[in-house]
């Protein structure tokens, strides 16, 4: 489980089959529904499937994608990543905390470490969304750096997002 990169306190690194029942956990979470929607995701099955068809295979083909954030020790708190979107120009930041470990700078701290290491990756204009009622959310977004340059319908659900730029 090698880290592709380390914080001071994170490590983010590939996501592999074993993390199939964190990701189920993680997409399955109240907030994870409201704010970014329901993946279809219900089974272990489904979650190593998601991993290889969203994880691996971004990778893969794009260069770039999401990856798993751990702990130094290897505990893992949640995703963050850049992936492209039919519906957006430029890739687009994107992240999920399992809730027990909210609120201590994680998202924030893994964000900035990806966001300095675009570039590594090809990357080099960054956009970001966001439901217009996730505050948390948002309010990491602005700490990050972004704007919010407007609104757009992106999802089958019809519910505008906020659209940021970097």
């Amino acid at each position: 489980m090698n880290a592709v990169i380390k914080t001071k306190r994170l490590l983010l690194r590939y996501a592999n089959e074993h993390d199939a029942a964190m990701l189920l956990n993680l997409v399955n979470q109240p907030n994870f529904i409201k704010y970014i929607g329901d993946k279809g995701i219900y089974t272990l099955s489904d979650a190593k499937n998601y991993i290889e068809q969203s994880f691996i295979a971004s990778h893969k083909h794009q260069g770039f994608g999401p990856y798993i954030i751990t702990l130094h020790s290897g505990e893992v708190v949640g995703i963050v990543g850049f992936y492209k979107r039919k519906a957006l120009q430029l890739p687009d930041l994107g992240f999920a905390l399992l809730t027990h470990y909210e609120k201590n700078g994680y998202i924030f701290e893994a964000a900035k470490a990806l966001l300095q290491s675009r570039h590594t990756l090809g990357i080099k204009q960054v956009s970001a969304i966001c439901a217009a009622n996730n505050t948390a959310s948002q309010c990491v977004l602005l700490k990050l750096g972004f704007n919010m340059i407007g609104k757009a319908v992106i999802n089958d659900d019809k519910t505008a997002v906020n659209i940021y730029g970097y």
